[in-house]
């Protein structure tokens, strides 16, 4: 056998079997893609960035107290984490409308939706820092871009003003305790100052001889001191009533406004709880206070303070150690003082009275004015450089198209895969060389799939006026004589011809067509070729053999009865059940049927007749055998269409009599080791299997037929002319007269059969 090379047109081939595996694995995997992305398709967010530049602080006076300045803890990282730290978060929730504005902070922190509102924006906001600049990044994400461009400003903004208050919080403090200090102090210098007024005026002035001076002097000193030492006191008290609140005491202040009332030891304490208090605040930034390294801190904190609170309790209790005995030497100067002329001690003591408070009110009017100028010059570390724009489009734009296309891609893949491996897992058989090689036998013909839609199409352009559904499907299947000029005729009489040329090869007038299952198309094929064959002027006889399911005489419209069963059974002679043209005439086929294509009278067919309930026994007789013989005589064709060689014996006890058997095969039908079987088991009765017809055969199957085309092969597409009407009318007349005869002769056979 010729042995074959795959080739493009072979993998072309395999494409178009199995297109439908393609196209469904390419839409299947496209619109799971696309539904896919549709129902995973994300919400569109929105970012808005605006940016803050933190600068180091400088103090430009001096006078009262250096601003709180950048130190080596107050890192760019530090000022990102306090961006999103909980205070500012909650200033921009009331800000946006978030939250209301009168709630506390403890109402907040008790009810779970408000903390659920901090942490959605806090969720909502990132920061970066640009590079090595000293720039930080706020980006707030947001489905609403008007939303994220507001948050984003906001943040920044409540950020600044926080940075400013923050800086600025222990100046104004300091001023406010200040200016609450000199309207006490200047009410008290006011009221010396009246006093010492109303004495002069009312005793005029008093000299004091030399050692009342220095009496005076001395008791002037003591109280003075003890002014002083009041003063520092209150001072210490103001300090631990920071100190109770754990808040450290800046190093600027301890050298300001307390001067040098505090030792070093307290100095290193302050030192430590400002470092502990950034540490606690930088820890609350990520861990709640229940964390176990911020309590560690608090503690840590708390121990601190009451280090401090003992150090300044106990320099507190020497100052007032000290003012009680300036306390016993200011009683015993008075005393002195007593012996002196009672109105000079009295002048005395209101010019000494209004000499302190003067003192104090200069102090305390100096320290506002600085204090006032410090609070002028505020602190701003923050600047906004960048303020936020609306967003115009999303950050997670959806990929629906790209999803669809990559699915898509893939589908059609996977469907290219699955289209060759369902070609190499296919047991059935397609192409000619396939088909050859495996069965050693020769393809005949090639019947081409054409569907019914098509040929009902050709029937209809012949005779409109036809339209009775079960008259065009009996006249689909007997394409040769309705269609003669069709792709399908034309198959059938290529197959004729091959048929012909292997008869008189093998020397095979007798011939019976099976196939290996039902339903592959060998009645309809026996039936074409008979009438092909009929058509050349061959004498052909076909003969119904299916005993079990018989449609030759449904194809051709006549009755069923008597047929080879009687013949065998010896009911009727063979010859007297054939049917001619005119009996065909006279059944479902009329006169214009039966004149649409010439050499029909040349066919002659013997029907089943009833159906035995044995076939196998029926086919088996002697007198199927002398049959045989009888008609191979007076034949030049005889075709037999049996049963289905698998499902029946009836097609291998037909094959053993028969001159040859030609196996009928719906191409891809079935496997190929039910084909093969099929010619095993009619070579096992030494039936002569002559060769394979493929029926049904489409172009994407095998490209054996892809170009074989000859719908306008006549003259180019020009009708093919009628039949002359000399011949027709020749040909009806030679049908009525064997119509006549065979009635009389039937008539005769029925009056026998009734005596």
């Amino acid at each position: 056998m010729t042995q074959y090379d795959l080739s493009l047109r072979d993998y072309w081939r395999i494409l178009r079997k199995r297109k439908i595996i393609v196209v469904f694995a390419t839409l299947l995997l496209g619109f799971f893609s696309f539904s896919f992305a549709i129902f995973q398709k994300p919400i569109p967010l929105y970012e808005a960035s605006s940016s803050v530049k933190v600068e180091e602080s400088t103090s430009l006076t001096g006078l009262y107290m250096e601003a709180l300045s950048w130190s080596a803890r107050d890192t760019l990282e530090t000022q990102a984490a306090i961006i999103k730290s909980y205070p500012v978060m909650e200033k921009v929730a009331k800000r946006l409308g978030f939250l209301d504005k009168d709630l506390t902070y403890d109402e907040i922190r008790r009810k779970r939706e408000h903390l659920n509102t901090i942490l959605d924006i806090n969720d909502r906001v990132s920061t970066k820092l640009e590079g090595y600049t000293n720039i930080i990044t706020i980006t707030a994400t947001s489905e609403n871009p008007e939303l994220a461009q507001e948050l984003a400003n906001t943040i920044a903004e409540v950020y600044r003003e926080e940075n400013i208050k923050e800086k600025n919080r222990r100046v104004r403090e300091a001023r406010v305790f200040i200016e609450q200090q000199l309207k006490i102090t200047k009410e008290n210098l006011k009221e010396a100052e009246e006093n010492l007024k109303e004495y002069r005026e009312k005793n005029k002035f008093i000299s004091i001889d030399s050692e009342t001076g220095i009496i005076l002097g001395q008791l002037t000193k003591t109280e003075a001191e003890y002014g002083t030492l009041e003063q520092t006191i209150e001072e210490i008290d103001l300090i631990l009533k920071n100190l109770k609140k754990e808040e450290a005491i800046q190093e600027k202040d301890i050298k300001g406004i307390f001067a040098d009332k505090v030792g070093p030891i307290f100095a290193r304490l302050n030192s430590q709880l400002v470092d502990l208090n950034l540490e606690r605040d930088a820890l609350l930034l990520n861990f709640t206070e229940d964390h176990p390294r911020v309590k560690e801190i608090k503690t840590r904190i708390s121990k601190t303070v009451r280090n401090m609170i003992a150090e300044l309790s106990a320099q507190k209790k020497t100052l007032e150690g000290r003012k009680t005995n300036l306390e016993g030497d200011i009683d015993r100067f008075r005393k002195n003082f007593g012996t002196l002329p009672e109105k000079g001690l009295i002048l005395s003591r209101l010019e000494h009275d209004l000499k302190v408070k003067s003192q104090i009110f200069f102090l305390l009017e100096s320290k506002h004015q600085e204090a006032l100028i410090k609070e002028a010059e505020r602190v701003e570390e923050v600047s906004i450089v960048r303020p936020a724009i609306e967003p115009t489009s999303p950050v997670n734009p959806p990929h629906v198209y790209t999803t669809l296309f990559l699915g898509v891609i893939i589908g059609l893949i996977i469907g290219l895969i699955m289209a060759f491996v369902f070609e190499t897992l296919d047991t059935s058989i397609g192409t000619i060389e396939d088909v050859e090689k495996f069965l050693e036998v020769p393809v005949l013909g090639v019947i081409p799939y054409v569907g019914y839609e098509e040929i009902k199409d050709i029937l209809l352009k012949k005779d409109p006026d036809r339209k009775d559904e079960d008259i065009l499907k009996r006249n689909a299947r007997l394409v040769t004589h309705f269609a003669p000029k069709s792709t399908l005729a034309e198959s059938y009489r290529t197959l004729r011809t091959n048929v012909q040329f292997i008869s008189v090869e093998k020397g095979a007038r007798t011939l019976s067509f099976t196939s290996s299952s039902p339903l592959e198309g060998k009645t309809t094929t026996v039936a074409n070729l008979a009438t092909t064959m009929a058509q050349i002027g061959k004498k052909t006889l076909l003969v119904e053999s299916d005993l079990r399911k018989p449609m030759i005489s449904r194809i051709f419209g006549i009755e069923r009865e008597p047929g080879l069963t009687d013949v065998v059974l010896g009911n009727y002679e063979w010859r007297d059940t054939i049917r001619t043209v005119a009996d065909i005439m006279t059944g479902k086929m009329g006169m214009e049927d039966i004149m649409l294509t010439p050499g029909i009278d040349n066919l002659n067919i013997i029907t089943c007749g009833s159906i035995p309930p044995n076939p196998s026994e029926i086919l088996n007789s002697q007198r199927i055998t002398d049959f045989i013989s009888q008609v191979r005589e007076e034949y030049d064709v005889v075709l037999f269409d049996s049963a289905p060689a698998l499902t029946a014996a009836d097609a291998s006890i037909l094959g053993s009599k028969v001159d040859g058997v030609i196996i009928v095969y719906q191409v891809g039908q079935i496997a190929r080791g039910a084909l093969r079987r099929t010619k095993a088991q009619l070579e096992n009765v030494n039936a002569k299997v002559l060769g394979v017809i493929l029926n049904g055969l489409k172009a994407e199957v095998s490209s054996d037929y892809a170009e074989f085309r000859y719908d306008r092969y006549y003259a180019y597409g020009e009708e093919e002319p009628p039949p002359q009407m000399a011949q027709r009318w020749f040909t009806l007349f030679g049908s009525f007269m064997r119509l006549f005869k065979t009635g009389g002769q039937k008539k005769i056979r029925e009056d026998e059969v009734s005596k």
